[in-house]
């Protein structure tokens, strides 16, 4: 299936053409983000977007010491595990709003590794680490994010650490770790991992509701550990939640609960199309024969359904008028929809046609992820990415609030893997193409 050759020599040590490829890898991140703090107006601006809510908690710990009421009771949507860290940060680096920023970048160019690691794990050539390098750099609003004060590059650097751990410690049947690492390390370091990342952003609970599936596609009833892990590290997030009284802390509760909303699938699903509708299209083009094509022409049916009967509205602010005044969904989605088609009783038709490309990409991607043989680390890694964001997306149904583009980011930290994996080289170049335009946007957005 896919136009990159495999390797089929595991771990083994990093040949000396292989460092090469490793180390060029690393140079492109570094430069693309010192490129992007020194070649915009970044540093002459002030706090840019949330910048000015998050960083209230991170300046509190650094000025008035750490205690309960700095380090727990604060206001924010983020977690202790996002804030701590910068607050740390600033007591012993930088405590000025460009200095916090920095570590944003580190956390940035430091998700490479864990990902070209699993490049490496899934049998990639050393020629594609540069594309994955790539495939970082455009991921769907990262780079950008990761220019600011924001909870995105550190959650997603521990996301791809998380999942390192999953498929280093549980490789393919061929080269199995040893009974103490598979059975009893992994789970419990991926747990410790899950619990930390729950206590920055709860939206990593797909993502652990995908390893789990995936897991018990290869391993039926002996994947068990990595579910008692799961369960436990959930657990661990619940005192949290008692204090607070809600996902968040109690002034950000009307944007992030729990409710009945349709509204919100259909919107994701449109802001899938970015990162999964060039899958649609390799469908078309290659793979309608597969055991489970059947996804693809469901997800376009569902997409298409629910544009029709569950449009969000995204000129009225509803219930949270005073929160907002334009839309309960913001980003790149809503903005080009509303551009193209002004007429507001007409929006339905293109966020449906765009919620089908992106749920039928998603559905399309997961029959080809479903086609891979079982016992390969590949067919783990791209199962849990296309179930950890199925799982998203059908959780979102039971949310309430604010429903923005860069959300998404939150459950796709493996794509510039599976994108190198599954895709074509042609369909890659064109993806890239689609993703540079997306970033291009954003930054012209976030960065000047």
């Amino acid at each position: 299936m896919s136009a990159i050759r495999f390797r089929e020599d595991g771990l083994s040590p990093l040949r000396s053409n292989e460092w090469a490829w490793f180390l060029v890898s690393i140079l492109l991140v570094v430069l693309f983000s010192l490129g992007l703090r020194w070649g915009t107006a970044l540093l002459e601006t002030g706090t840019v977007w949330d910048e000015q809510y998050i960083i209230m908690p991170i300046n509190d710990l650094v000025e008035q010491g750490w205690s309960v009421e700095t380090a727990i009771d604060f206001q924010e949507a983020k977690g202790p595990a996002m804030i701590w860290p910068y607050a740390v940060w600033g007591q012993v680096v930088d405590a000025s709003l460009n200095g916090l920023r920095w570590l944003s970048i580190i956390c940035f160019i430091l998700t490479l590794f864990p990902l070209l690691l699993l490049a490496r794990r899934c049998g990639l050539s050393p020629r594609a680490y540069p594309l994955v390098a790539i495939g970082l750099s455009l991921l769907p609003y990262e780079a950008v994010l990761a220019q600011l004060v924001m909870g995105e590059p550190s959650y997603v650097l521990l996301v791809a650490c998380m999942l390192a751990v999953v498929l280093l410690s549980d490789g393919d049947h061929a080269q199995p770790s040893s009974p103490m690492v598979s059975r009893v390390l992994g789970p419990v370091i991926y747990g410790l991992l899950l619990a930390i990342i729950l206590h920055s952003r709860i939206h990593a609970v797909p993502i652990a509701g995908g390893i789990c599936l995936a897991m018990f596609l290869r391993d039926g009833v002996r994947s068990w550990p990595w579910w008692l892990a799961s369960i436990i590290a959930g657990l661990l997030r619940i005192p949290l939640w008692i204090r607070w009284g809600g996902l968040v802390s109690s002034d950000y509760q009307m944007h992030h609960g729990l409710g009945l909303r349709l509204e919100s699938l259909t919107y994701l699903g449109a802001i899938f199309a970015i990162p999964f509708g060039i899958f649609l299209f390799i469908w078309l083009w290659k793979y309608r024969f597969l055991t489970f094509w059947w996804l693809a022409p469901l997800g376009v049916l569902i997409g298409l359904l629910l544009g029709v009967v569950a449009a969000p509205d995204l000129m009225d602010p509803q219930d949270l008028g005073i929160v907002n005044p334009i839309s309960l969904y913001l980003g790149p989605t809503r903005s080009a929809i509303v551009a193209v088609v002004s007429t507001e009783s007409l929006q339905w038709i293109p966020m449906a046609i765009l919620a089908a490309i992106g749920l039928g990409g998603l559905g399309a991607m997961g029959g080809m992820a479903l086609e891979l043989k079982d016992d390969t680390t590949l067919a783990t890694l791209c199962r849990l990415q296309f179930f950890a964001v199925l799982c998203a997306w059908g959780l979102y149904m039971l949310t309430k609030g604010f429903v923005f583009d860069r959300f998404v980011l939150a459950w796709i930290a493996a794509m510039p893997v599976v994108w190198i994996a599954l895709l074509p080289r042609w369909a890659w170049g064109l993806q890239a193409i689609i993703l540079a335009a997306l970033f291009i946007l954003s930054a012209g957005s976030w960065l000047f």
